[in-house]
């Protein structure tokens, strides 16, 4: 399709930082997702012998993106996809890109250690998500309770915490990097707790009835994992002045390992 075509579509998202969206003050597509879906880009011009070959960026977003690579809108969905057995009967993926967790953000001072030090404490989530569902589920395992804080992003969230009207903000820790580097020098007076307590692989999504292109996406990501290139990205976008985003268990595991299976087939 791509031969025929001459160009690579690659849909991305308009505003998932750090992983796939439009630069506003440059207009150019960037973010972790957005580049190995160039190196695909890349080894596709090597195995058709086609230099010329045309890379065009499609926006996408949550409702559409798998019926995008579906109906061939977009060759590649390049952002923030779960990979997850149901969708594996709709699209095609690659071996995961990245591994979020759903995390807690404490003051460093605030002596919050464990998820023991959270009884009675407030904690600031989403509402109305899976997140907000996980810590129910959890004060009920283990007779735990929390305050619920509840507001309507990851950013919020943290902003909660920050005011001092929040102990904790729960939140996927990727989503909440990018406001906790917004914090600037105050950014060092918070971190994650070691505790995750659900993830969810990121994969690059592609049509299921392409099995040569599905082996060549395949190649790049296994090798881009291997040589330890996916590292280097991971550096690249989850960096800030204050450091790097801690790379959770999940994530050390799946660049030790390429997989291509949902996140109900994974066995760390």
């Amino acid at each position: 399709m791509v031969a025929k075509t001459g160009e690579l579509r690659l849909g991305h998202r308009d505003n998932s930082r750090p992983f796939s969206y439009r630069d506003p003050a440059t207009g150019q597509v960037m973010g972790y997702s957005v580049d190995i879906c160039t190196k695909i880009y890349d080894e596709v011009k090597k195995e058709l012998k086609r230099p010329d070959l045309r890379l065009t960026y499609v926006l996408v977003d949550g409702k559409n993106r798998l019926s995008d690579v579906k109906n061939r809108t977009v060759d590649l969905e390049c952002g923030t996809t779960t990979n997850t057995a149901e969708r594996q009967k709709e699209i095609a993926f690659s071996h995961h890109i990245f591994i979020a967790t759903t995390a807690f953000v404490v003051r460093k001072d605030s002596g919050i250690k464990t998820l023991d030090d959270l009884q009675g404490k407030r904690i600031a989530v989403e509402r109305k998500t899976t997140n907000d569902s996980l810590l129910v589920a959890n004060e009920r395992t283990f007779h735990r309770k929390f305050v619920y804080v509840l507001v309507d992003s990851a950013q919020q969230s943290l902003a909660a915490l920050t005011r001092g009207e929040a102990d904790a903000a729960f939140a996927d820790d990727a989503s909440l990097w990018v406001p906790m580097t917004q914090l600037g020098k105050s950014m060092g007076e918070y971190h994650f707790l070691e505790k995750r307590l659900s993830m969810e692989p990121y994969s690059i999504g592609l049509r299921r009835d392409d099995p040569r292109f599905k082996d060549l996406v395949d190649r790049v990501t296994r090798r881009t994992i291997q040589s330890g290139e996916m590292s280097s990205l991971y550096k690249k976008w989850f960096n800030s002045d204050q450091g790097v985003l801690p790379m959770s268990a999940f994530m050390r595991e799946a660049l030790k390992r390429p997989s291509d299976v949902g996140v109900e087939q994974i066995a760390f």
